[in-house]
């Protein structure tokens, strides 16, 4: 049966600082439903995200059939309730899509974004993580047609924000993803936490 937490509870904040393992930590989190565990990984401290991501190194690889199952069907919106580190604005989406040549892409959905741009980036494999490729958007055919308007992130402000942006996320749970922002190779402070609602949309 899975658990329900009381809003504001912080469990998987507690869970981090103690030294709980990859294993513990999904384990945890598996044990939630949606709400639950959306309440849990936006209740984190600005901190416990580096630590997360260090912490999962060991957790198994993230596939991408893992992280959008095939029960999922083409064209259908994934949301995934995010949390990041930044001082401002740390709660987000991201929204995802399967088209159907197989490939994903997904776009920002956020309380900035009409100033930012969508922000829209591929999902691939790459090692054991999955890879958020900013370098890469899909066509406008690609994206359902409720999707903001497709732009590239080398124009207007999201040059600022998305350009060259590669973000690397690690297998946390089944359906929690933790992420790292690179820049041009080089490691950015900015971390990320996603909780993918497991109903898709």
């Amino acid at each position: 049966m899975k658990t329900q937490t009381p809003q504001g509870h912080q469990d998987l904040g507690l869970l981090i600082g103690a030294g709980a393992d990859a294993t513990a930590l999904s384990t945890y989190l598996d044990g939630l439903d949606d709400a639950a565990r959306v309440r849990e990984v936006r209740s984190l401290a600005r901190k416990d995200l580096g630590a997360l991501y260090e912490r999962c190194a060991s957790s198994p690889p993230l596939r991408l059939g893992d992280f959008l199952p095939a029960s999922i069907p083409t064209g259908q919106t994934v949301i995934c309730a995010g949390l990041n580190n930044l001082p401002m604005f740390r709660v987000f989406e991201k929204r995802l899509v399967r088209t159907a040549s197989g490939q994903v892409f997904g776009f920002n959905f956020q309380s900035m974004s009409f100033f930012t741009g969508p922000g829209y980036f591929e999902v691939t494999e790459s090692g054991s993580e999955l890879l958020f490729d900013y370098t890469k958007v899909p066509s406008q055919s690609d994206v359902p047609a409720d999707w903001p308007k497709v732009k590239p992130n080398s124009s207007g402000f999201s040059m600022f924000v998305y350009q060259d942006l590669h973000d690397f996320c690690r297998r946390v749970s089944r359906d929690v993803v933790i992420g790292h922002a690179t820049r041009r190779q080089e490691s950015l402070p900015q971390y990320f936490v996603l909780a993918r609602r497991s109903d898709g949309a």
